[in-house]
């Protein structure tokens, strides 16, 4: 098997790369001796990062707000400009838009604003680095969507799930476009992850949304994976190497769950 610290010396950018599965995929690219830039909202996040992982210039925060107009385009040039031609992108922005129940209780502006955060910020996002990658007739692009993508696990979240759901089609479009050029584009779907501020995320959803059942995630996690338990951050981010890896160069335009056996597809 090919020695995939072949990553060592290439580009990385991870968008919300400062915590959570973003942080995981960062510093597991680090690990593996890549060039990393993440972004992130926060400064101070950012600079807690930097400290905690000390690896010297290896190691890029950008402060970005991805909603921003001509941020994508801004931070691909910035990266360009430190580390060198981007070569590997996580495009991992993306969450709930804060608004809750069915589609007949919320605002249809929810749905628009979760497919900003969700979609367009991985359309720009990719459509500023591309043609970094092609140039160099090789790159690896990862969108990070969630099983809800796959599988709706939680009441009243229909504009996150819908988003998801575009997300890896977009993936799948963007790989059957990009393939001659030696680019990948695969998606990542975590399901049920050990974060603690995703647990109580869920925990709202469900409770605002529905008072039964599906009310209790640590319930609905067992009700679902097979393995009975949350998957850990190090988990998910060993998902995204091997989709991120020098010889996954034939795995393009699919869907990678790591959700402990929840989704049957």
């Amino acid at each position: 098997m090919a020695d995939d610290r072949a990553r060592e010396g290439r580009v990385a950018l991870v968008t919300g790369g400062t915590e959570g599965i973003g942080r995981a995929i960062a510093t597991a690219l680090l690990d593996d001796g890549a060039h990393v830039a993440v972004t992130g909202r926060r400064a101070e996040k950012g600079a807690r990062m930097l400290a905690a992982l000390d690896v010297g210039d290896r190691l890029h925060f950008i402060e970005s707000d991805a909603l921003a107009d001509g941020e994508p385009g801004r931070v691909a040039r910035l990266v360009a400009d430190r580390l060198g031609p981007i070569e590997i992108l996580v495009n991992n922005v993306g969450g709930g838009t804060g608004e809750y129940g069915r589609i007949d209780t919320i605002s249809p502006d929810s749905y628009r604003r979760g497919f900003e955060l969700n979609v367009m910020t991985s359309v720009e996002a990719t459509h500023a680095v591309l043609p970094q990658m092609i140039e160099r007739g090789w790159g690896r692009i990862l969108m990070v969507a969630s099983l809800e993508g796959k599988l709706p696990t939680l009441p009243g979240v229909g504009p996150y799930v819908t988003a998801k759901h575009a997300l890896i089609g977009l993936a799948k479009s963007i790989a059957f476009d990009v393939g001659e050029f030696g680019i990948t584009c695969n998606t990542l779907c975590p399901g049920y992850v050990d974060i603690p501020t995703r647990v109580r995320s869920q925990s709202a959803s469900a409770g605002r949304a529905n008072s039964g059942r599906y009310a209790d995630p640590q319930t609905n996690y067992k009700l679902l994976t097979r393995t009975g338990r949350h998957a850990t951050l190090d988990e998910v981010a060993h998902g995204a190497m091997s989709l991120l890896a020098e010889s996954a160069g034939a795995i393009t335009g699919t869907t990678l769950n790591v959700d402990g056996g929840s989704s049957p597809f």
